[in-house]
């Protein structure tokens, strides 16, 4: 969507309604209720998708539901068959669209969409996505999903599209956020959360013929598979309610922890600022879930993944951290024996070690941008020398100059990592750049913007209500549930 952001609003709003027509979507007015469906992709062509690129899929029901053509023309001739339980389907990629088989027999070829939908919504109703083939070896999924499934053809493979109600959409999403095991005010925090982050980036995808990602690039649904007792409740105890500022509904973003410090909006994302996105003090996120962390590799290592990220350097001297207001890191300068530098953000270069901060999740990782760095040997090290009277002298610096007899400096082994240095018994070497090992001692898990997941787990602990949570972390907002 970003890339109608240049276009006058009426030029903006025609675009997205054609859009819409084509991927038979609603589009949510700024102005409308909470939607009352969501269809969210589960297979698709988008790089943040679990699973992608699918050539064949292979889905299976429990309930009521009917196989439909959407490109059907004829009147009668939509119907394409009623699986029951127990049959195996697939769906075929096709240049022209999709084939659709049952039990491994042909049934009909078509341009598509095709949708498995319920002849009746009934919550025992489940559409089982089994598992896909794409270029390499078939990738199981084996989650069940509430509501219809539709597929279609796009680019050059097939996309599974879960169409369900939000209030059902959500009993996915929030114990995939939060344990379903955690504090019931912590969880309806998190579905107010989800659900207006919904309905704030509702047409976000529309493009691509849905409204959310069934990952953390959207937020992490699991469909029926993830569903929990409390996390249920606490959807239920909150239906149709959201944040709003200044009567609208926020985008409200969330992460893991915060570490102690939320974090604004544009530090991270480069965005317009948000009134609502203020980064604070958070002391309900210094005690658990990752609120500390230690990372330990080699000084050698950090310079092999700067090499991987196109950033070539010399052996390195130093390291400085420039920090933002709350302790995170916005940019780190490398600096090699050559005096060249290096700099990265804070989260780009985390990111080398650990890519987005979702991966290798325990408290020997690299998990945020808010950290502090110690490396082994002091840096600008030193060398003792004997000068023309006898006597030792300190030589500081990452250069050795050598004086001839007319005066003029050469630099010796200026651009090498170590000195060499020969006396009368044995050649001997020092390194001019750090070595062994350096330590990143860090806070928190995630971006750090908006609510901290670990703090609304230790305020719900405290007694805190969801309400109470929820405007703690969003600046100037309330909840209702209408607007």
């Amino acid at each position: 969507m970003a890339r109608f952001g240049s276009f006058p609003g009426k030029v903006c709003v025609t675009v997205v309604m054609a859009l819409a027509l084509v991927c038979g979507l609603t589009v949510l007015p700024v102005s409308a209720q909470v939607p009352a469906n969501v269809r969210v992709g589960i297979i698709t062509n988008n790089t943040g998708s679990q699973y992608r690129n699918a050539s064949v899929t292979t889905f299976s029901v429990k309930g009521s539901y009917q196989v439909i053509d959407l490109a059907a023309i004829i009147p009668g001739d939509n119907l394409i068959g009623t699986p029951v339980e127990g049959e195996s389907w697939q769906v075929y990629y096709l240049p022209s669209g999709v084939q659709i088989y049952k039990n491994g027999q042909p049934l009909k070829i078509t341009s598509g969409p095709v949708v498995v939908k319920e002849i009746s919504h009934d919550p025992a109703n489940k559409v089982s996505l089994n598992n896909y083939n794409t270029v390499g070896p078939s990738v199981n999924i084996g989650r069940s999903y509430r509501g219809s499934m539709e597929f279609r053809s796009a680019g050059s493979y097939v996309v599974a599209i879960n169409e369900l109600p939000m209030e059902e959409y959500l009993y996915g999403v929030v114990p995939r956020e939060m344990s379903n095991n955690w504090p019931l005010e912590a969880l309806k925090a998190q579905a107010v959360a989800a659900r207006t982050y919904t309905t704030a980036n509702y047409n976000k995808r529309l493009a691509e013929g849905f409204n959310m990602l069934d990952t953390q690039y959207d937020q992490a649904y699991g469909g029926a598979n993830s569903e929990g007792d409390t996390a249920t409740r606490a959807v239920t105890e909150t239906a149709g309610q959201i944040i709003l500022y200044n009567g609208g509904p926020i985008s409200a973003v969330y992460h893991s922890n915060s570490g102690g410090h939320t974090e604004d909006n544009e530090n991270v994302w480069g965005t317009v600022p948000s009134d609502y996105l203020r980064g604070k003090d958070d002391p309900y996120s210094t005690r658990n879930g990752y609120a500390n962390w230690t990372y330990t590799t080699t000084i050698d290592d950090v310079r092999n993944r700067l090499s991987q990220s196109g950033s070539q350097t010399g052996p390195i001297t130093s390291i400085v951290l420039e920090k933002y207001h709350s302790g995170r890191v916005k940019s780190v300068i490398i600096q090699d024996i050559n005096g060249n530098t290096v700099t990265k953000s804070g989260s780009a270069f985390g990111q080398m070690f650990n890519p987005k901060f979702y991966t290798y999740i325990n408290n020997t990782s690299f998990m945020s941008s808010l950290f502090e760095v110690k490396m082994d040997q002091v840096v600008n090290p030193s060398l003792s020398v004997l000068n023309g009277a006898g006597e030792t002298v300190t030589v500081p610096g990452t250069e050795l100059n050598a004086v001839s007899d007319d005066g003029s400096i050469t630099v010796l082994n200026g651009t090498e990592p170590m000195f060499y240095v020969q006396d009368a018994f044995e050649n001997s070497m020092f390194n001019k750049a750090a070595t062994g090992n350096i330590t990143f001692e860090g806070h928190g898990w995630g971006h750090g913007v908006g609510m901290s997941q670990w703090g609304a787990y230790d305020m719900a602990n405290q007694g805190k209500s969801y309400t109470e949570i929820l405007t703690f972390y969003y600046t100037g907002v309330e909840v209702s549930s209408s607007y």
